[in-house]
């Protein structure tokens, strides 16, 4: 009888040990999930301000083509007040 009733007692403890464990890996289990959400909105709010530098990183490059078109217009213009120039010149001596 003794032995049955070593045996109920290494189950008893085995039992509690088990119950241990599931409330450890819950409280646990409950601590990742939070850690996630944060990660979570951490993750949106990283994505959201990469996609905000894309854009303005576009609108830069927008705008560089702009400058640059706009620097080959004025020496396009140059060059045509510069030939205006030279003709009236031209014109004078005469």
């Amino acid at each position: 009888m003794t032995d049955l009733g070593d045996r109920l007692l290494v189950l008893e403890q085995r039992v509690q040990q088990a119950i241990a464990l599931i409330e450890r890996l819950r409280a646990e289990n409950a601590q990742l999930v939070a850690e996630r959400a944060g990660l979570v909105e951490r993750i949106e709010t990283l994505t959201k301000e990469a996609d905000s530098g894309r854009q303005r990183e576009q609108a830069l490059v927008r705008l560089e083509a702009e400058v640059r078109r706009l620097q080959d217009e004025r020496q396009t213009l140059l060059g045509h007040v510069e030939g205006m120039l030279k003709e009236l010149a031209r014109i004078d001596l005469r």
